[in-house]
């Protein structure tokens, strides 16, 4: 079976995620699978939904009036992976095997950490388009810390909000709730401390473009990880050559390179 890939990027499994929606895998389910796991998941989607079709294979289906899958990987923490299981309309296997939602219900929103795939038609276009925006929630707690932080931040924390806020994924919405969050952040700060300057901020919030995204493959992923999972060992040679001293200076000793 072909080596399933990794995204490095949350954004970029944004944009993938928001690209098989458009052109109709709208259920979906997701999760995490740790490290030990995770091999045994994508071969059982593989094996059982065929996530690893090609473009010729996935146009049959749909000819045959059949369903397809497809399966996004990213890290979102050391030896974590989050995937999401993405399925179009038509007879197929997860319809049966897995609880999936619908991406076009408004109560069934793809939600990946506090921000919502929804569709939104922009100005000047006659058709809605998918774009992520941040959750009611997300955006809510955004607007006190943005308070907060004029209020009662200190330089060091100003400087972290702003360059938080300019590193939230480019996205046409949230470009949006990033302008009314500086917006607040600008009158928050007029009124807080009339007589301090505004401090420095970005031009721009960049758009996500489209982009070769970067990968990893899982097999590669795996070993990465399994290494940087396990226990340094003290080299017990260099122990003994400092065990007659009065003190052993453990910052010394090397790490083993076994």
């Amino acid at each position: 079976m072909p080596d399933s890939e990794i995204f490095k990027s949350k954004t970029a499994l944004m944009q993938r995620a928001a690209d098989w929606v458009r052109v109709g895998y709208q259920h979906y389910a997701m999760g995490t699978v740790q490290r030990k796991k995770a091999h045994d998941l994508v071969r059982k989607f593989q094996r059982n939904y065929f996530v690893a079709q090609n473009k010729n294979e996935r146009f049959q289906a749909k000819k045959l009036g059949d369903g397809c899958a497809s399966l996004l990987l990213w890290e979102s923490a050391p030896g974590i992976l989050t995937w999401v299981l993405l399925v179009s309309n038509g007879e197929h296997p997860a319809h049966h095997m897995e609880k999936l939602r619908n991406a076009h219900e408004p109560n069934g929103r793809l939600v990946l950490t506090g921000y919502e795939l929804v569709r939104h038609t922009r100005r000047g276009s006659s058709k809605p388009s998918w774009t992520w925006r941040m959750q009611i929630s997300n955006y809510e707690a955004w607007r006190i810390r943005v308070i907060q932080t004029c209020r009662n931040g200190n330089d060091q924390k100003i400087r972290q909000t702003i360059h938080s806020l300019y590193h939230t994924p480019g996205f046409s919405q949230c470009r949006s709730q990033v302008g009314k969050l500086m917006a607040l952040f600008k009158a928050e700060w007029a009124r807080s401390r009339p007589s301090a300057a505004f401090p420095d901020v970005p031009t721009i919030l960049p758009y996500v473009r489209r982009f070769k995204a970067s990968t990893v493959n899982l097999s590669e992923w795996i070993e990465k990880t399994e290494i940087e999972a396990k226990p340094r060992l003290i080299d017990v040679t260099k122990i003994r050559e400092v065990a007659d001293t009065d003190t052993i200076n453990f910052d010394s000793i090397e790490a083993s390179k076994i």
